[in-house]
């Protein structure tokens, strides 16, 4: 390479991963692609997966039981109706199998297909959308007959919520009561989650009524609420000055840093971010909302997510 000979290492490879058609990725060039020995991934093994994880979490029947499950995902990915936040593939079901596990070890003398059975209408209820309701009921009462079990209530989160919506001077609707509920729940076992709705249906009061009833609890919640949309993706992350080569913390870094250097009281602390998504602030976002909680900065700096923030 420019008259220098370079000793090439035969055990190493280069691989890239795409997905193919994927919003807001540029396509590969024809240049590069023809370099590369094409190979397609076939979709895994569902039931495998989720047959072992069942056994890992404890549970006894986990053949019958994972049958069970991935039919339920087959089938509502085929009969609900096509709405865009609708995702029946393995991460969805990875976080209700551990939902399941936190139930199995939290009342162990219970039948565990009553347990399966609450963890996918618990935690399935609140993104399904009021058409595909009725389908959703149907198919879980066909998989799972005779099975009643009620919703685990938490009688002291519901009389906080209560409180607060009526401090606020607003109703206490049911339906508005259980969204709250149902995104506490949520934030019980994901450190990301995402509000959606029609504008005025009421996302910015869930989020806010719920951080007031944390209040009322003892824990008091700090929110920062950003619109990523209103700063470049530079602003929004940080960026090296090219000129004085100076780092320049970003918006969502600094309140990450904020919260996770210096206000360590274990209180929580959200990161609100209120406005549309797309690819090119969303996608850097990866490595915080999985299972890695961290965001890598382009000056190689890293902010840990700690357990107490959610997003």
């Amino acid at each position: 390479m420019e008259d220098d000979e370079i000793i090439l290492d035969p055990t190493c490879g280069a691989f890239i991963t795409m997905n193919p058609g994927y919003l807001g990725r540029a396509e590969l060039p024809e240049g590069l692609k023809a370099l590369f020995r094409p190979i397609t991934v076939v979709v895994p093994d569902l039931r495998m997966i989720c047959e072992n994880i069942l056994m890992a979490e404890g549970f006894i029947n986990a053949q019958p039981l994972s049958s069970k499950f991935t039919t339920l995902y087959f089938l509502c990915k085929d009969l609900l109706s096509k709405q865009l936040h609708y995702d029946w593939g393995l991460r969805a079901i990875k976080s209700v199998l551990v939902v399941a596990g936190e139930f199995k070890r939290g009342e162990p003398d219970k039948l565990e297909d009553g347990l399966l059975f609450r963890a996918l209408r618990d935690f399935n209820y609140p993104k399904i959308a009021a058409i595909d309701l009725a389908i959703f009921d149907g198919l879980l009462g066909d998989l799972f007959p005779g099975i009643e079990m009620p919703r685990k209530v938490d009688p002291k989160l519901e009389d906080a919520v209560t409180k607060a919506v009526l401090e606020s001077n607003m109703t206490a609707n049911p339906t508005f009561m259980l969204k709250i509920v149902q995104l506490a729940e949520l934030l019980e076992i994901r450190h990301s989650v995402f509000v959606m709705g029609n504008p005025a249906a009421g996302k910015s009061t869930t989020w806010k009524m719920l951080a007031k009833a944390n209040g009322i609890l003892g824990s008091k919640t700090t929110c920062c609420d950003i619109n990523p949309k209103i700063v470049n993706t530079n602003n929004l992350y940080g960026y090296t000055n090219l000129t004085t080569k100076e780092w320049k913390n970003g918006l969502m870094s600094h309140w990450m840093q904020v919260f996770s250097e210096e206000m360590t009281d274990g209180n929580p602390k959200w990161i609100v971010l209120d406005g549309d998504l797309d690819a090119n602030w969303i996608e850097s976002m990866n490595s915080v909302m999985d299972d890695n909680k961290l965001l890598t900065l382009a000056n190689n700096g890293r902010i840990i997510f700690k357990n107490y923030m959610k997003l």
